[in-house]
């Protein structure tokens, strides 16, 4: 019987990656040896092409989907509860539906990804304790410090397109007064993000591209995670914040670190704008400028406290693969399934933007 694993330590193309089945296809015949395996590198390729076509197609999922889960909750609550409605209370059925759409369109399809490729739940979803609680808690004043990085960098980018007369949006909600409403804001803006969002990108696509390296899993899930939010002011900083948050759930070994940073870092800008609502622009600007130093402050002191006492503080295990990050870039970016979802995603950006 075959070990799932070759010579050396690379899974077999043809074995499952996490079971272990073979099929000989792919395989050359050797007269007086039997079948000997491609080149390793055609292994790394091919595998990495088909988890692309498997995340590009859960991701797809995602935007096509989105609104007709919407329209389809909000409908049923509409015929069931519709006649005791008031107009808040529509309000809220809107903001219900809109949550469970949210939940159905993008965790649904990560299930379905990863029982495609097998991968254990406990490999996709590591929600064990975090190995050391320290690293997890300093994570988060320095993932809050990334997002100052994003916000200046999406403003640098902003004045790239100004340069010709295009500049970019992104779709603005007013933070809800009432408390019913508010509530169910904090939740659809800090609770369930912090949630589904890391189950998805720092677990089920993170943790399945980690076969290739930690690098390579790392980049990759949380470029996807900035290009999904569709707008070239949260891009960027979705994409910064979300290599310290992958980072960090790849030190501690867990998800329950990402989602605690996530929550606190959506569940400040919520409270932020709620509090700045009841100021002028210079007052908001102010409060942001305040904020912003905190957040740099405090993110310099716990990655110095970190520095001092890891040695090994923020490196990455390197790679047994063969292939090199260029190369396994190319061939992740190059399927038919990535290439739809990043020109769905490139029209979706596009919509938000003022031309003038």
């Amino acid at each position: 019987m075959q070990d799932k694993h070759n010579s050396n330590g690379f899974y077999d193309l043809y074995h499952n990656p996490f079971t272990g089945n073979s099929e000989p296809r792919g395989y050359t015949y050797v007269a007086g040896y039997g079948f000997s395996p491609p080149p390793r590198a055609d292994y790394e390729r091919r595998m990495i092409r088909t988890y692309s076509s498997g995340i590009a197609m859960m991701l797809l999922c995602f935007l096509l989907l989105s609104g007709p889960v919407y329209q389809l909750i909000l409908t049923l609550e509409t015929m069931l509860f519709g006649q005791f409605m008031t107009y808040d209370g529509y309000t809220a059925a809107a903001e219900i539906a809109n949550m469970g759409a949210y939940v159905l369109a993008l965790l649904l399809p990560a299930v379905l990804y990863c029982r495609r490729i097998r991968i254990p739940t406990y490999n996709a979803f590591p929600l064990s304790q975090p190995r050391d609680t320290r690293i997890a808690l300093a994570a988060i004043p320095i993932t809050l410090m990334t997002v100052v990085v994003g916000a200046y960098t999406a403003s640098a980018m902003s004045v790239f397109f100004a340069a010709f007369g295009l500049y970019p949006t992104s779709p603005v909600s007013a933070v809800p007064t009432g408390v019913v409403p508010f509530v169910l804001y904090f939740l659809s803006s800090a609770v369930l993000p912090a949630i589904v969002e890391e189950l998805v990108f720092r677990g089920a696509i993170m943790q399945s591209l980690r076969r290739f390296g930690d690098t390579f899993a790392l980049f990759v899930s949380s470029l996807l995670f900035g290009l999904v939010h569709g707008n070239l002011v949260q891009a960027p900083m979705a994409f910064v914040t979300g290599l310290a948050i992958g980072y960090f759930v790849l030190r501690t070994g867990s998800l329950r670190t990402g989602m605690a940073i996530h929550f606190v870092n959506n569940a400040l800008a919520v409270v932020l704008s709620a509090i700045s609502a009841s100021f002028s622009i210079n007052g908001q600007q102010t409060i942001t400028s305040i904020v912003y130093v905190v957040y740099l402050l405090s993110g310099f002191i716990a990655m110095g406290w970190l520095l001092t006492r890891y040695s090994n503080m923020f490196q990455l295990h390197a790679s047994n693969t063969v292939m090199s990050i260029r190369g396994k870039l190319t061939a992740f970016f190059s399927t038919g399934l990535m290439l739809a979802l990043l020109a769905l995603l490139a029209f979706t950006t596009s919509k938000y933007f003022l031309v003038i």
